[in-house]
């Protein structure tokens, strides 16, 4: 063979080579995005044993700061809350409650869910029904 038909034989392998890496890799992305899409969506049962103490439903809440109370009577891993469907916040553990301090916000009527990890598994509250006044 000469050095010629070698080095395209070289290139000719090592394009295959490549081409067959690449498409690999994103197949493997595809199904990697879809699992994570699919995680992401999957419906989270409502909790029997978590709740949002306060506010209570349909309660009056002031303008300025208010700070839910969260609670269960099982192991809580960890806890976010959400306000009208916005994103996930943190909620912090004290004094056998779980709290979220939330500030600068208007008046009108909002609604809360908690979202955490009870007894190892993920579950979520019903939407809790308040309103803010001034």
């Amino acid at each position: 063979m000469t050095k010629t038909k070698t080095k395209k034989s070289l290139k000719e392998t090592l394009r295959k080579v490549v081409s067959s890496t690449r498409r690999t890799a994103v197949s493997k992305t595809k199904t990697t995005k879809s699992a994570a899409t699919a995680s992401s969506q999957k419906a989270i049962p409502l909790a029997k044993d978590l709740y949002i103490d306060y506010p209570a439903n349909n309660e009056k809440v002031y303008c300025g700061h208010y700070c839910f109370r969260l609670g269960s009577p099982s192991n809580i891993s960890w806890l976010k809350i959400s306000i009208n469907g916005g994103p996930w916040q943190d909620c912090r553990c004290a004094n056998g409650y779980w709290w979220f301090d939330w500030w600068n916000f208007t008046t009108g009527n909002f609604y809360a869910e908690a979202y955490g990890c009870v007894n190892g598994k993920e579950v979520k509250t019903a939407k809790r029904k308040f309103k803010v006044v001034i």
